[in-house]
């Protein structure tokens, strides 16, 4: 064992008995998530702390092992009505407070902020290991899993129990340090060296993550990660482009090629750089908008409607390629306007100045990043939402996940969104919680202005207070009765918004 909190005589001891060798690692494992339910994760119920911290690794977690087709098994503890209040369960006589933990109450409902899908197993148990009184074992057996990835809380209760009782059954454990959490440091860490010692490996994220990347990726995964790879654009929404009052342009930006929809006019030329999941064309309802003031031209974004793809989906190369089209066609001074992802690379293409701009607009840039928490729409949602769009898909059910999107613009997703390369979004949403936007956003030079969503989860009241003091010279604009998708939310009063800050840089 390395050396401990617990002194030099303690290791000693350990490493006499022959503790803390490293277990076998499998090529099958699963993820066990511990009773992250709302009654552990949050502290306003009796039994939970703010475990947030916990919930978001947690969540990193299984999006990795979602991306290397891992199963995810969740846990939760919930007590019928007569044991709740009764003297029949032994350890509530001991744990007065879990008594809260009653079926169907939100206390025992999975942390909404992990990605759970409906094919996702739950345990339902009673006592502290996953295992005792319950199918866990069964599961993994009949899941052909061969080592167990343990997260949730407490560490000194429900998962050091879950991984004594996995060693028991014959499963290797790792416990990602990160993904556990407890009500106290005492005891948190006290567990941890002794799982480390006898039962399990306690490792970084890191290290979990990378242990889940390097798995050899099981066949049916391959094949629908296959069939999302394949980038297609059907007849309908190719012949839907004569309709746009706009020209393809075309650029090279290295090996990749660019493509561009050029409104023209003879005014001053706007860049505009779309979000994650937004080809050219989705934004064609706020290009035309803008064509009696400016010359808007709407690029498709590397790996997004006919653009190549490619790459390693960085901002820098992002912002590469938007250079690329500024020079390619010749713009002076344009001004950069972005979305979303569109919004960092604006950003940071300013900051690089390898090209002169007129000015800068970002609407509704994501502000999540390192030790900044996750971004708020998990990279499960968008790989779902592009998996029904290479299945096929339609209006209807694009307006499920966007009822208040005006109809036109839900038809032009259920189009386009299949032009999109899976990796371009994998990539980007790691991005979104690996590269921070605030090591770029003090040093946008002049004009600037930011647009958000009153609504927005993604610039928070918190975020746009933090941009304002880190930028005193930019102009801030709030869109009312909007989210993070302003122009299709509220488009009146985004576009008005958007128009004054372009009219305000033309000056």
């Amino acid at each position: 064992m390395s050396a401990s909190q617990y002194g030099t005589a303690t290791d000693a001891t350990y490493d006499r008995a022959g503790f803390g060798a490293p277990v076998r690692r499998g090529s099958r494992p699963a993820i066990v998530v511990v009773d992250l339910t709302r009654g552990f994760t949050e502290d306003t119920f009796p039994s939970g702390a703010d475990l947030s911290e916990v919930v978001h690794s947690t969540r990193e977690l299984i999006e990795a092992g979602r991306a290397a087709g891992v199963p995810v098994i969740f846990t939760a503890i919930a007590y019928t009505p007569a044991e709740a209040s009764g003297d029949s369960v032994t350890w509530l006589q001991k744990a007065q407070g879990m008594r809260a933990l009653r079926e169907g109450s939100e206390a025992v409902a999975i942390d909404p902020r992990l990605p759970r899908r409906p094919e996702d197993h739950l345990v339902v148990k009673k006592g502290a290991s996953a295992f005792f009184g319950t199918s866990l074992a069964a599961t993994l057996t009949g899941l052909r899993c061969d080592t167990v990835l343990v997260c949730g809380a407490t560490t000194s209760g429900c998962v050091r129990a879950t991984a004594v009782d996995a060693v028991q059954s014959g499963f290797p454990v790792l416990v990602p340090r990160e993904c556990v959490g407890d009500r106290a440091p005492g005891p948190h860490e006290a567990n941890l060296f002794d799982i480390q010692a006898k039962y399990g490996d306690v490792i970084g994220l890191a290290e979990a993550v990378d242990y889940l990347k390097e798995l050899p990726m099981p066949q049916h995964e391959q094949d629908r990660q296959d069939r999302q790879d394949r980038r297609s654009i059907s007849q309908a929404a190719s012949a839907g482009l004569a309709d746009l009052p706009a020209t393809s342009r075309w650029v090279r930006s290295g090996a990749a090629r660019l493509h561009v929809l050029d409104y023209g006019g003879p005014g001053v030329p706007v860049v505009i750089l779309p979000g994650i999941t937004s080809p050219a064309v989705t934004m064609d309802f706020v290009a035309r908008e803008l064509t009696d003031l400016v010359r808007p031209l709407v690029i498709d974004v590397r790996g997004r409607g006919l653009s190549d793809g490619g790459g390693r989906y960085t901002l820098e190369e992002y912002a590469e390629d938007t250079e690329a089209v500024i020079e390619g066609l010749g713009l002076e001074r344009p001004v950069l306007f972005g979305h979303s992802m569109g919004a960092r690379i604006a950003a940071v293409t300013a900051v690089r100045g390898k090209v002169p701009l007129g000015g800068t607009v970002l609407a509704d840039p994501p502000m999540s990043g390192p030790g900044r928490g996750l971004y708020p729409t998990s990279l499960d949602a968008f790989l779902g939402q592009l998996a029904q769009a290479v299945r096929g898909t339609d209006a209807d059910e694009v307006a499920a996940s966007w009822p208040r999107w005006p109809r036109r613009e839900q038809e032009l997703r259920a189009r386009w969104l299949s032009s999109c390369e899976r990796e371009a979004i994998v990539a980007t949403h790691r991005g979104f919680e690996t590269e921070d936007f605030f090591d770029w956003w003090p040093s946008v030079p002049g004009p600037v202005a930011l647009l958000y969503g009153a609504d927005s989860p993604v610039v928070t009241a918190a975020g746009a207070a933090e941009a304002a003091a880190a930028l005193p010279s930019a102009a801030f604009t709030e869109i009312p009765d909007a989210g993070h998708m302003i122009f299709w939310d509220n488009p009146p009063a985004a576009l008005a918004a958007l128009r004054s800050a372009l009219t305000a840089m033309l000056r």
